[in-house]
């Protein structure tokens, strides 16, 4: 299975922001100016009117704000919320945190009054009635409590997209690991049949048996490495269908084929081994015919971006004479219309070809049609697929 990569919207500057260890500082930077301008507004506003008679002990004021609000909101990022917050321990984590703003507004008041009654430097709440100091307190309080609240958001924002990430990675391992699983078409029984024919031929018919065997070999080799690909050009698929067919012509000998193929194949990508379950299916088919033998009709016509399969069973001699006895590979615009069985029972139930549906689903989405008989398959894919 190929490597896949960390999903995300790389793109994204709040994506980067919020999650690449490359702009920690970067965030931890932002924070700090934040906090900075915090404290100095806090200073100037408090202050306006006596900021000349302090000097540079301004400096000093906000200093310390700065170092009050940034232990309060580093306390609530690294410790309340991981320990609390996001153990969902709502009460505990308000609790805790309210506890410590309290703490910082006693601070921040016990700082004013120095200035004003040790220093003697008034400020904006000078002559007011200490219940208004008070009822100032009491209404910053809950905005205080949110803001910071809301520093926590930017963690949990930052571990939601984490997870989200994390989701749709094993999402996408699981469905690769579904459609790899569905890949795999070809059927043990048929390699079995193979291997012990070309055993018994290799005694009377040593040519027949090496011919087989080489089929063989290049239906594996591209079931092996050319289908590790997500996606193979529909002429080397068309190759691969045409080396199966040929494999079990040699083994059963009770059925014709032929391929007809128009437009870009050498320039269209598909899926690997989409259309194997369909063939199988149509090999079964020649194989329950006890009267007469068979032939299979396929055809690959490409359009813009649209391929269109459509496989045929007929009764030998009811379509092209041409064919009896052995398969061809015919790339034309000109496609033979095989014979239709009068049979339109849905084919239900048919393992291979419901797994068929289920990778379709999964690849193709609503970009395909699929149109099941007894005796004929027609597939229209649109597009490249997801």
């Amino acid at each position: 299975m190929k490597t896949i990569p960390i999903i995300g919207n790389d793109s994204s500057f709040l994506y980067r922001f919020l999650v690449s260890p490359r702009l920690r500082l970067a965030r931890h930077a932002t924070l700090i100016v934040a906090l900075l301008v915090i404290a100095s507004n806090l200073v100037l506003f408090t202050l306006r009117d006596a900021t000349g008679a302090l000097g540079n002990r301004i400096y000093l004021l906000i200093f310390n704000l700065f170092v009050l609000y940034g232990s309060l909101f580093y306390f609530n990022l690294l410790y309340l919320t991981p320990r609390y917050l996001l153990k969902q321990k709502y009460l505990t984590y308000i609790l805790y945190l309210s506890g410590g703003l309290i703490v910082v507004f006693a601070l921040q008041a016990t700082q004013e009054y120095i200035v004003s009654s040790v220093l003697h430097i008034p400020n904006i709440f000078t002559g007011y009635p200490k219940v208004a100091l008070v009822m100032d307190y009491l209404s910053s309080f809950p905005l205080t409590l949110l803001s910071i609240i809301g520093g926590s958001m930017t963690v949990l924002l930052r571990l939601w997209i984490l997870e989200n990430q994390r989701v749709m990675q094993l999402e996408k391992i699981r469905l690769q690991s579904e459609i790899e699983h569905l890949k795999e078409q070809i059927s043990p029984s048929m390699l079995f049949r193979v291997l012990h024919y070309s055993g018994e031929q290799a005694l009377v018919n040593p040519g027949k048996a090496s011919k087989m065997l080489m089929k063989l070999s290049q239906i594996l080799r591209y079931q092996l490495y050319d289908c590790n690909r997500e996606k193979v050009l529909l002429n080397t698929e068309i190759k691969f269908l045409t080396n199966y067919l040929e494999l079990e012509q040699l083994v059963s000998g009770k059925f014709d084929f032929r391929i007809n193929a128009s437009g870009e194949t050498g320039r269209t990508f598909i899926f690997p081994l989409l259309f194997i379950p369909f063939i199988q299916y149509a090999v079964k088919q020649t194989e329950a015919q006890k009267v007469q033998p068979c032939s299979i009709e396929i055809s690959l016509e490409v359009e813009s971006d649209t391929v269109l399969f459509n496989c045929q069973v007929k009764r030998r001699g009811q379509g092209d004479e041409g064919t009896r006895g052995q398969g061809s590979l015919q790339h034309t615009a000109d496609i033979a219309q095989p014979f239709i069985s009068s049979s339109t029972n849905t084919l239900v139930n048919y393992q291979e070809l419901n797994k068929i549906r289920q990778r379709l689903n999964l690849q193709y989405g609503e970009q395909y049609q699929l149109e099941l008989t007894d005796q004929s398959i027609r597939l229209e894919l649109k597009g490249g697929g997801k």
